[in-house]
């Protein structure tokens, strides 16, 4: 994998929600740890996942143990990574067809290995996310085609922005992905009467909008409209902000145009939404 944008739009839209269920429930693992070993935080940004973009993987936070490590799921095929601190695999579970017990089994044992209490492996979390049958007993199943790396392509490429995003705006946040919503973001403190956080991210698809996305959404929601913008549209179905679709992203045909569009989005929707009105 690579920290530089990778052109986005070699799979259809329509082929990327099971790849995208099946990432979002193998991810869940992750969250697990976060909740058993990371010391929990108001936010739950404990369980929440970095992106690793020299492995192209999810990844949770460093755990303190005898021997440091962290967990991660390498999105492209779907596979657990054990690393230590210092980036060394120290152990490879390919999760298409092993089944969520197995891979807690594993996860388990190599926990144990690295000097923590293997028993303290939660098995469920305090939220929960669409029902899949691998919650039931039922392997994940690696979808075939592309799906899962043109998914991986989405995360590096948002983790590419919003580096570069929070790299420049004071008041900005690590970039997290979330277990919940499965969006990854850097949320940006406000010292402005009107608007206290500015969330910019973007979201492979959900129940509402099923095509990747970017978007940024202040809180509290404005009371008034805003004017058109030139990238994206301001959204208020659901969630106010702003959204820039994925098809618009993938129609431009570079992958250094299809990052300055992102950038372009971000940069005209934060202005707005920080302008004295």
């Amino acid at each position: 994998m690579t920290n530089a944008w990778q052109r986005v739009g070699s799979v259809a839209r329509g082929e990327l929600g099971e790849a995208r269920e099946t990432l979002h429930h193998a991810a869940q693992l992750l969250a697990l740890v976060g909740a058993s070993y990371i010391p929990a935080r108001p936010d739950d940004s404990h369980t929440s996942m970095r992106w690793l973009g020299d492995v192209g993987a999810l990844a949770t936070e460093i755990v303190e143990a005898l021997r440091p490590f962290r967990v991660a799921l390498r999105a492209a095929d779907l596979t657990l990574l054990f690393l230590e601190a210092s980036g060394r695999d120290a152990g490879v579970f390919p999760l298409s067809e092993r089944t969520r017990d197995e891979a807690i089994a594993w996860l388990r044992a190599r926990i144990g290995d690295a000097g923590r209490d293997p028993a303290t492996l939660r098995t469920s979390l305090h939220f929960s996310i669409t029902h899949r049958a691998t919650d039931d007993g039922a392997p994940f199943v690696r979808q075939s085609g592309e799906a899962l790396e043109e998914l991986a392509r989405w995360y590096g490429n948002a983790n590419v922005v919003l580096e570069g995003q929070r790299a420049r705006r004071t008041g900005a946040a690590e970039v997290r992905c979330w277990p919940h919503h499965f969006d990854i973001a850097s949320l940006v403190t406000l010292s402005i009467a009107s608007l206290q956080t500015i969330g910019i991210g973007m979201s492979p698809g959900d129940e509402s909008i099923s095509e990747p996305y970017f978007y940024v959404s202040p809180y509290p929601p404005p009371t008034s409209s805003f004017a058109p913008l030139d990238v994206g549209h301001w959204n208020t179905i659901d969630w106010w902000g702003a959204l820039l679709p994925g098809t618009d992203i993938v129609a431009v045909t570079s992958a250094n145009d299809q990052q300055a569009l992102v950038t372009r989005f971000v940069d005209e929707a934060f202005n707005a939404l920080v302008a004295p009105r």
